[in-house]
């Protein structure tokens, strides 16, 4: 009896922000869609250039709640955020030419010294949380993990298997879409894409509509979102073994409409600038 699928492609956060967001909401409505046996195996076909660890753990957990097995197969790229919530699976595999990348997570904060160093010991915990779920499966220990993050390492199928991070490397031979091979340079660049784009946030497609703002408002900068732990800006790292330039990405299915041009409101921004953790005193 054939898996029933599940196709996540896109980024990770907890809201929609441009359209093309993979939500912790939505994946709880998918897995849990009305008339479906929740006890029946579920597959996954993942593509995700990562994002929020927080919504990505949120991810994870739902998956390791779900009753029936959960098997997932990695087809185009796993990185950043996008390995936490793969740690789930029954059985992880990727493609022949997929890639997996792991780094440290990274912030955004403001404030004076004291704020710096919460800033830094929340980065240290959010590690430290993220080795704890890598290290239930991978074959590596603690220190050998926080070094690979460290450096930023990106791995083909083969090196994530030999380290231990997924459990097989998918035969495409029987069912399933063909392979394709990735390129590495197009891939940090859609890693990056998500920090860049994080410096100027549009008000949520799934929030509640603002007020006019006040004049006294409309002079209040544009704000990034700070405190809020995400995946590191990847540097140049060595990756295991080179893969030809291709590349390719399913069609979504738990993904958010096409993406439109950011706007934001000033009461938007001032709504952010009073929920920041961190406030710039």
């Amino acid at each position: 009896m054939p898996l029933r699928e599940i196709n996540l492609n896109g980024y990770i956060d907890d809201a929609v922000w441009f359209g093309d967001e993979i939500t912790p909401e939505a994946l709880h409505d998918t897995l849990y869609e009305a008339g479906s046996d929740q006890t029946e195996d579920v597959h996954i076909r993942l593509n995700s250039y990562g994002g929020s660890c927080n919504a990505a753990t949120r991810m994870h957990d739902d998956l390791a709640a779900y009753p029936g097995k959960i098997f997932l197969t990695v087809s185009g790229t796993a990185a950043s955020a996008a390995t936490v919530l793969a740690m789930a699976a029954d059985r992880l595999e990727m493609t022949p030419g997929s890639l997996w990348m792991i780094h440290n997570p990274s912030t955004v904060a403001v404030g004076n010294e004291q704020d710096m160093r919460e800033a830094i010991d929340l980065l240290k915990a959010c590690k430290d949380a993220i080795i704890n779920i890598y290290a239930k499966r991978c074959r590596m220990g603690r220190e050998s993990i926080s070094e690979m993050m460290d450096k930023t390492t990106w791995m083909d199928a083969q090196a994530a298997l030999m380290n231990g991070f997924i459990d097989g490397v998918a035969d495409n031979a029987v069912g399933g879409p063909s392979d394709c091979m990735l390129n590495r340079a197009d891939a940090e660049k859609k890693v990056q894409a998500w920090f860049d784009r994080r410096r100027v946030m549009p008000p949520a497609k799934n929030a509640v509509k603002e007020e006019p703002p006040h004049e006294t408002e409309a002079t209040i900068p544009p704000a990034v979102p700070d405190a809020e732990v995400s995946p590191e800006a990847p540097e140049t790292s060595e990756v295991a073994q080179e893969t030809p330039d291709a590349s390719a990405a399913p069609a979504p299915e738990v993904a958010a409409s096409e993406p439109g041009k950011p706007r934001i409101s000033a009461a938007a921004l001032t709504k952010r600038l009073n929920s920041l953790k961190h406030q710039l005193l």
